[in-house]
């Protein structure tokens, strides 16, 4: 009966769902564990982008890491959590960089086509990641999405108050920013899908371009 009792227990903690909940790490990770930790996720986010999440499973991505699947669960705890990891490097990355862009403007006009600039450049340098992150977050549930939605929310309301900034000083329209903000963070996920490094457009014209077509929208408008 101990046996038995031994087998059941240790069937149980095998068989736990880890669905939507962020694993525990155990242990201090190494420089080289990072690094591969990097380079799956950059490749997960590649096939998923050109696949789907819902199309692509563990071994595709474990064979273009050159992993076996068991040794692939040494870095995450699954599909999802892989998924929720590339999510929230793409909410961090693109919120810091808005900050850096805006700082030390204080001109409402300059802040606005820093922040689109930056908005736009993030999503033709980091493509599949910033792809990933508009489309697929349908794809997370529970802690994973209530997180990815929450620092979402938090991106969202820096936009805001760049356009309740230049609202105020009566140098933008009386628009409703929220709207504008919406409209805004569009130009992005498109830009993510059609955009080609070796294409016409450098990242540079497009972002140039976009800030001109924003401004253009906002500045005096009544």
């Amino acid at each position: 009966m101990r046996v038995t009792m031994v087998r059941s227990a240790r069937s149980q903690k095998v068989t736990e769902p880890s669905v939507g909940k962020p694993r525990r790490v155990r242990g201090e990770r190494t420089p080289a564990h990072l690094d591969k930790l990097a380079e799956i996720k950059r490749e997960a986010a590649r096939c998923f982008y050109i696949q789907g999440y819902a199309a692509t499973d563990v071994r595709t991505i474990a064979d273009r890491v050159g992993l076996q699947v068991s040794t692939l669960y040494n870095y995450i705890s699954g599909k999802e959590e892989l998924l929720y990891l590339i999510m929230k490097d793409g909410i961090v990355e693109i919120a810091a960089a808005l900050d850096a862009a805006i700082a030390g403007l204080t001109d409402p006009c300059d802040r606005l086509r820093a922040a689109v600039r930056s908005h736009v450049l993030h999503h033709a340098h980091r493509q599949f990641r910033a792809w990933v992150g508009h489309v697929e977050v349908r794809s997370l549930t529970g802690d994973y999405l209530e997180e990815i939605i929450g620092r979402r929310q938090e991106y969202e309301h820096r936009w805001i108050a760049i356009l309740q900034d230049g609202i105020q000083a009566g140098v933008f329209g009386d628009t409703d920013p929220r709207l504008t903000m919406y409209g805004i963070l569009a130009i992005g996920q498109s830009l993510a899908r059609w955009y080609k490094p070796d294409g016409q457009y450098d990242a540079e014209q497009i972002a140039d371009a976009m800030a001109d077509l924003v401004l253009s929208g906002v500045v005096g408008r009544s």
